[in-house]
């Protein structure tokens, strides 16, 4: 003790002063606030993970597909925080050149993921905020007339593809929303389609509905028809028959395993009314996958010769494009479609021509006619550089003059 006492009485205000400077920088430098640990092969894994369990199957494939030019390009074992600006820039611009077509995409994605990755405390900033995509040209939506749906369903042999095609033109759902409709979500008595439940999340999260028209109407009556022609077959084929005697041994074990199955089956039926009851069902109850339709609807629209860029959103489109061509307004199109903004809505307010031909026939009302194109108008007339009166009666009989 005395020979601390004896150091610091030889220490120097100076040497003091020193020391307390010391021992502020020490106490102030803090644990890092993020995981410097994390590479991407980790934060990937975990990330799909988060979007198998709380987003839609077709965005979970989007991201996968994204993270794979991700680790492609850095490598899986790349702390994801050592990621810089330029790393991210330079990634950008390999997407750019090597998926020129869906590169966008790719980077909107990537830019979420790492959103969650700061949310996570996994990095300190997200760099691809910051990087600024060149501006396209947008392109107004493509769309097909009632007279194209009819020569595309004519190249169409499954009833059930006909049926989801022509539902999709009237309705504006999405193939998602189609796919996983069940009869509890049409209402016959007000004619009205309920898209989004407890067991099915729209896109935009919110429930809509849509009003059934006589075409849509047709189309689920036959279902309908289907459906309950499917139920009665199901039944008859579980109404077991028992070759063997009742009162052999064998017999009775033999109707005791039939009783069990058919238990079974009985409760296996009545989950698939409350939970697999689909409009556009299989044969076994359960209902088809997006693809299903989409690739045949693809190849029905190349063997009809229509235009290369129409698929199966295109009906969607339609929906829209047809209603904004009668007039009626983007807020009522945007409440059938679901979207969360007008904005988005705002890709079809070009549809509507009479609106257009009737501001630009504004010009002409209570207007002069411009002179220079008037039927009858004074010959100009000009002095040359003799002082001579010269009567011109074009532009280019003045050119001449002036040559």
């Amino acid at each position: 003790m005395n020979g601390m006492n004896d150091l610091l009485g030889k220490l120097t205000i100076e040497d003091v002063e020193k020391l307390r400077l010391l021992f502020n920088i020490g106490s102030s430098v803090e644990t890092p606030s993020v995981n410097s640990s994390v590479t991407l092969r980790v934060f990937c894994e975990e990330y799909e993970e988060f979007i198998r369990k709380n987003r839609t199957e077709n965005y979970l494939k989007s991201v996968v597909a994204s993270l794979k030019h991700l680790t492609e390009y850095f490598g899986f074992q790349k702390p994801i925080n050592a990621i810089s600006f330029r790393d991210a820039e330079k990634f950008i611009t390999h997407l750019q050149q090597n998926v020129s077509k869906g590169y966008r995409v790719y980077y909107r994605t990537i830019k979420a993921a790492f959103n969650k990755a700061l949310d996570w405390e996994y990095i300190e900033m997200n760099h691809f905020v910051k990087i600024k995509l060149p501006k396209k040209t947008k392109l107004n939506p493509t769309f097909i007339t009632e007279a194209e749906l009819n020569k595309i369903i004519k190249h169409i042999n499954a009833e059930v593809v006909r049926d989801v095609v022509v539902f999709a033109f009237y309705t504006g759902l999405r193939l998602s929303e189609i796919v996983n409709l069940r009869w509890s979500n049409v209402e016959f008595d007000n004619k009205v389609i309920v898209v989004g439940d407890e067991v099915f999340t729209t896109k935009g999260k919110n429930q809509r509905y849509v009003p059934i028209c006589g075409e849509v109407e047709k189309v689920l009556e036959k279902r309908k028809m289907s459906s309950e022609k499917l139920a009665v077959s199901n039944e008859q084929s579980n109404d077991f028959v028992v070759g063997k005697s009742a009162t052999t041994r064998s017999g009775r074990e033999d109707r005791l395993s039939m009783t069990k199955e058919r238990k079974k089956h009985l409760v296996i039926s009545c989950e698939q009314k409350d939970h697999r009851n689909f409009v556009f069902a299989k044969s076994d109850g359960s209902n088809f996958t997006g693809d299903y339709f989409s690739r045949r609807f693809k190849r029905a629209c190349k063997a009809a010769g229509v235009d290369e860029g129409v698929h199966f959103h295109t009906l969607r489109h339609s929906f829209a494009s047809n209603l904004a061509q009668q007039g009626v307004s983007l807020y009522v199109i945007k409440e059938l479609l679901g979207h969360s903004s007008v904005t988005t809505t705002e890709i079809y307010s070009h549809l509507n021509m009479d609106s257009l031909r009737d501001a630009v026939d504004l010009l002409n009302k209570g207007s002069n006619k411009l002179s220079v194109y008037s039927e009858e108008r004074e010959p100009q007339r000009r002095e040359d550089a003799e002082g001579f009166d010269i009567k011109t009666e074009s532009v280019s009989d003045l050119r001449l003059l002036e040559m």
